[in-house]
């Protein structure tokens, strides 16, 4: 089966069938730990400015404009959910209030088997410019093709909301612009 999609105005085929169910591909990813530390976070005292996070496909840059900054710091947390801590950039974007954390290393897929992966994810404080609930954001995982069921290497994202429940899921975008995803393809259940 192929799914056939607009997006700007191109037309973007992806065939992935029956192993691209909601249940079974991508990351299991539960970013409750990220959203309590979205609450008040608490930059380290070495912590410097920049206006990037992440690397490769799992990268946005927060600058709004020319000479905007935002604080950036490492510390140990764990952003999937998976019960053990990991090294994460941090970055604070304060002027639209969203808090973003990066890792790479292990991750659990939805199928209970592991990946190793670049993952992003981004959570919407109270206040924040695009009037998103306090705590609800997403996460991509950079996947390569086999991993979490993967048949493509793909960007797969979810929105969640700010109970930290998935919304929507599937090959995702980021846009930059309106701190966001885009999910292109979503996931099907029993196709």
């Amino acid at each position: 089966m192929k799914n056939t999609f607009l997006v700007a105005g191109l037309v973007l085929s992806l065939g992935f069938g029956k192993a691209y169910a909601a249940d079974q591909t991508g990351a299991a990813v539960k970013p409750g730990a990220a959203a309590a530390e979205a609450k008040s976070p608490s930059p380290t005292s070495n912590a410097s400015k920049k206006t990037t996070i992440g690397k490769g496909k799992t990268a946005v840059n927060t600058a709004n404009k020319t000479g905007d900054d935002d604080s950036f710091w490492v510390e140990e947390i764990d952003i999937d959910g998976d019960g053990n801590a990991e090294e994460s950039d941090v970055l604070y974007d304060d002027e639209d209030k969203i808090l973003f954390f990066h890792a790479d290393g292990e991750i659990t897929c939805k199928d209970g088997g592991k990946g190793d992966a670049s993952l992003l994810i981004a959570v919407n404080q109270e206040g924040n410019s695009r009037g998103k609930p306090a705590g609800s954001g997403w996460y991509v995982v950079n996947l390569d093709a086999g991993e979490c069921k993967a048949e493509a290497a793909v960007l797969y994202g979810c929105n969640f909301d700010a109970n930290g429940k998935e919304t929507d899921c599937g090959v995702a975008v980021i846009d930059e612009k309106n701190d966001t995803i885009t999910i292109v393809t979503a996931s099907q259940k029993g196709s």
